[in-house]
């Protein structure tokens, strides 16, 4: 039987629905996480781990945290001259 591959970044929990806005309590370590992923040029691990005083790994679960929550999430490329991919929240439309 033909079988079809689906991204693993695609794929919620059954009964989510994908999310571009999120309500988290204010001061929280997602809300904090979800406003530092609102700029449209995007942000890297690195810059979220400074930040929010977190290893990188740390800060790789924590943004797998959000997508499992439904909050979709753009992994964008690394900007001129560097090697680190941003990320950003969907941007709506």
């Amino acid at each position: 039987m033909p079988t079809t591959s689906i991204p693993a970044d695609q794929i919620l929990a059954a009964g989510k629905e994908p999310k571009l806005k999120a309500r988290y309590r204010t001061g929280t370590k997602k809300a904090r996480l979800f406003d530092l992923l609102a700029p449209a040029k995007g942000v890297t691990v690195d810059h979220i781990a400074a930040t929010l005083g977190w290893l990188p790994h740390t800060t790789r679960a924590a943004l797998t945290g959000l997508k499992k929550d439904g909050v979709i999430i753009e992994k964008l490329p690394p900007l001129k001259d560097t090697n680190h991919s941003r990320y950003r929240l969907a941007r709506e439309g």
